[in-house]
């Protein structure tokens, strides 16, 4: 367990005591895809380190709508999760994990004594929770003021060169979470890319055909 806390940016931060408790509390938890890992009805589990896989952040709306705002790759941290430590973070978020992955987590009661006595961790946290909330802002940004041909290429270039397969195995329903819109807004933006000779549509998923004009209309 050791060698695997060595991965947190504060471990060589931490005082022996607090390298020991946190040896002995930490613990490492499979999440399959889809998993809710953290939300409104699910407790606090504490600060996680992605060891494999990726994980995301997103809101709902009472009409089951949902809005990614940010994700969370291998070899990152996130704070949403012991966001009960941080009063600073009010916001009703969701984390799910978007993959199979495999995350260590130090415990909400432990990582909060860390922050409440070792300024370092303390600075950690709100440098993190600073950086999430950066990304928050520039989703937002995009949604509002982004055309959805330009983010929804973007998405499908993005998911191309994360698994180097043209072959993108996600529903419609799943692409409109991807660019925070909806099913029959994304599954018409597609037929335009199926038109333009940018995709091919099968059920279950697209088919990337011309990789330079997903580009320019990224651009």
């Amino acid at each position: 367990m050791t060698e695997m806390l060595k991965q947190i940016p504060y471990w060589e931060y931490l005082t022996e005591d607090e390298k020991k408790r946190a040896a002995e509390s930490a613990y490492i938890r499979h999440y399959v895809t889809g998993e809710q890992m953290y939300g409104p009805y699910v407790e606090c589990v504490g600060m996680i380190h992605v060891l494999k896989g990726e994980t995301r952040a997103y809101l709902l709306s009472d009409e089951g709508r949902e809005v990614t705002l940010f994700r969370v790759v291998q070899g990152d941290n996130c704070i949403i999760s012991a966001s009960c430590v941080l009063a600073q973070i009010s916001f009703e978020a969701h984390m799910e994990a978007s993959e199979d992955s495999d995350i260590l987590i130090i415990p909400v009661e432990l990582f909060g004594e860390f922050c409440e006595k070792n300024v370092y961790v303390r600075c950690f946290a709100y440098e993190l929770a600073t950086t999430r909330f950066s990304s928050v802002v520039a989703v937002m940004e995009q949604t509002l003021f982004s055309r959805l041909d330009k983010r929804l290429a973007g998405c499908l270039l993005r998911l191309y060169k994360k698994t180097g397969d043209t072959e993108i195995r996600l529903t419609q329903e799943q692409l409109a979470g991807q660019v925070n819109s909806v099913r029959e807004t994304v599954g018409r933006m597609l037929k335009r890319f199926a038109a333009e000779g940018m995709i091919e549509i099968h059920r279950g998923g697209v088919m990337l055909k011309n990789l330079k004009k997903l580009e320019e209309t990224a651009r």
